[in-house]
């Protein structure tokens, strides 16, 4: 197999424009290609190198890159409920029922799903986004001042020269934009939002994201008096993504009036930043992209969506929330939640849920009984403290050699094992929900062989 992979390295280049997969080996290999079939211990793949489909051993492959979408799934309803499970899966849907064993959401790349309650860890509702902007969309579109300095290649923003390229998307307060970007060698592009023109040479105001090698920091160019200033707003170093990859998926999220920024990469939260001066300058609506490598830069899957300002977890400014709140202590992180449910204000009610229907959770309480819409909430209590440490309340899924990690195109991933294999469908079976169909274009990655322990064959 070495051989026929490493031929196949030399001729990725033919075959990147004709191949919309990628799959990657433990020696380093790589060979782009289209995933047909598993069967036999081996991925069924076909390419333009190969005369037939050829099988490749399925214990050496690390993972399979899919094909960007851009369409968007999301589900029914006024929210987006995220169910996370014991195994660190997470998994986003409308929340249909709630019962003492099955939470059940409704998806829009596998219809709907029961999880075991046991196997749940954590059930929060989400403000149920906007969707501003997706694309890239036609090239046309795009501003760029040199021709040829950006093309549009199989749905990827393609840069060719030290160049930028923007489109005016509208201004608003509040806004989530998120993108895949790829580099060569070391991360170095940046990123402007708000900014008052198309033209980044006459750019007066404006964010700007400078990301470089191992560190990024934002800015903020304001134009008083006739001059421009810039000012930082924060800077973070040693980022692990910039290092260890060429390829990440970044999302901002921002708040011009009060003047804080959420910096994520892959998911994961790299840091918090407050503007000193909120509301200064006359901000746009118009975002660049821009290398400084001068090549090799590619930006795809860019999305734009509403925010309501609510951050998932604490806000980590300076190691405090954003409302002046101090990390709780040790001994109050032991103490038992209490039942019932968390409304987006804060507020807690304790009680049981006796059930959902119509967007509506039925609570019952020693007040009375109450509905309450699902997006009127932020979290449910599925067990106290207490309850998660019984080993017969909570359960975690049993780890399988064979078990595959279905990565989303947001971050999330979920774990189950494979059981089939279509051209537009994946099949797969799991403790956590039991036998499911979904949507491939979904996901943008599935990862294989996930537990090292296998290997020495415990």
């Amino acid at each position: 197999m070495k051989a026929i992979l490493l031929f196949s390295l030399l001729s990725a280049s033919s075959l990147l424009t004709a191949s919309p997969m990628t799959a990657r080996f433990e020696n380093g290999d790589s060979i782009t290609g289209t995933l047909t079939d598993i069967k036999d211990k081996s991925i069924i793949w076909e390419s333009d190198f190969f005369a037939n489909p050829q099988p490749l051993k399925l214990e050496q492959l690390v993972d399979v890159s899919l094909p960007t979408s851009d369409s968007i799934e999301i589900p029914e309803g006024d929210h987006i409920a995220v169910v996370t499970l014991t195994n660190g899966d997470i998994i986003r849907g409308s929340l249909i029922s709630l019962d003492k064993k099955n939470v059940r959401l409704r998806t829009g790349f596998a219809g709907d799903l029961k999880f075991r309650r046991d196997m749940v860890a954590a059930l929060n509702i989400e403000d149920k986004p906007v969707i501003i902007y997706a694309g890239p969309g036609e090239i046309e579109d795009w501003n760029v001042k040199e021709e040829g300095d950006w093309t549009l290649e199989h749905g990827e923003l393609v840069c060719h020269s030290k160049s930028s390229i923007s489109r005016d998307i509208g201004k608003r307060d509040k806004f989530r934009i998120s993108f895949d970007v790829e580099w060569r060698g070391n991360a170095r592009f940046r990123v402007f939002t708000c900014a008052d023109n198309t033209d980044l040479d006459e750019v007066k105001n404006s964010f700007e994201l400078v990301c470089q090698s191992q560190y990024a920091y934002m800015r903020k160019r304001t134009q008083r008096n006739g001059r421009t200033e810039s000012n930082t707003i924060g800077t973070t170093g040693g980022v692990r993504e910039f290092q260890e990859r060429e390829k990440v998926r970044v999302e901002l999220l921002q708040d011009t009036v009060a003047g804080r920024v959420r910096f994520m990469l892959d998911g994961r939260v790299v840091a918090d930043w407050r503007e000193l001066a909120p509301g200064a300058g006359k901000l746009g609506g118009v975002v660049h992209f821009h290398s400084d490598s001068g090549k090799d830069l590619r930006v795809s899957r860019i999305r734009v969506a509403s925010w309501d300002g609510t951050v998932e977890g604490k806000w980590r400014e300076g190691g405090v929330d954003p409302f002046g709140g101090e990390e709780p202590d040790e001994e109050t992180k032991k103490t038992p939640q209490p039942a019932g449910i968390t409304l987006r204000n804060g507020d807690n009610i304790e009680g049981d849920t006796t059930g959902i229907k119509d967007g509506l959770v039925m609570l019952k309480t020693d007040l009375g009984e109450f509905e309450l819409p699902v997006s009127r909430l932020r979290s449910f209590a599925l067990r106290t403290a207490e309850e998660a440490a019984d080993p017969e309340l909570t359960w975690k899924p049993i780890l399988r050699n064979g078990d595959i990690r279905a990565h989303f195109a947001e971050g999330d991933y979920i774990t189950f094992q494979l059981t089939g294999f279509g051209k537009e469908t994946i099949h797969g079976r799991s403790q956590t929900f039991g036998e499911a169909e979904f949507d491939l274009s979904a996901f943008e990655r599935l990862e294989f062989n996930l537990y090292s322990f296998y290997e020495s064959g415990l």
